[in-house]
């Protein structure tokens, strides 16, 4: 009988104990899946600002900013995303890295 009952309290000892381990895996996987979105979010909008700055505005990316880049979208990349970001990143890494000598605003 004292058998039983120990046997019975410890199985819902067990069990509340895999229960919340259980809950806390899954809120800290919700936290990472967050955390995850958004920080594929905030590189995503670094490099589409990189593309509106270097490519449509300026049309050359200097070497600095190219690495800066890149190292945004090996990140963005390895976190799962790609899409339109894709093209952008080869837009951008066809521009040269000086900027263009016959521009009519620059002294050539």
């Amino acid at each position: 009988m004292i058998e039983q009952m120990i046997s019975h309290v410890l199985n819902l000892i067990l069990g509340g104990v895999v229960s919340y381990i259980f809950a806390l895996y899954r809120q800290k996987k919700k936290e990472n899946d967050a955390l995850k979105a958004g920080l594929q979010a905030l590189l995503r909008d670094r490099i589409i600002q990189a593309y509106n700055h270097y490519v449509q505005d300026k049309g050359w990316i200097p070497i600095y900013a190219k690495e800066s880049i890149d190292a945004c979208y090996r990140s963005y990349e390895a976190l799962g995303d790609n899409g339109v970001i894709d093209n952008l990143m080869e837009q951008i890494n066809e521009l040269q890295n000086y900027p263009p000598k016959n521009r009519g605003d620059e002294n050539a």
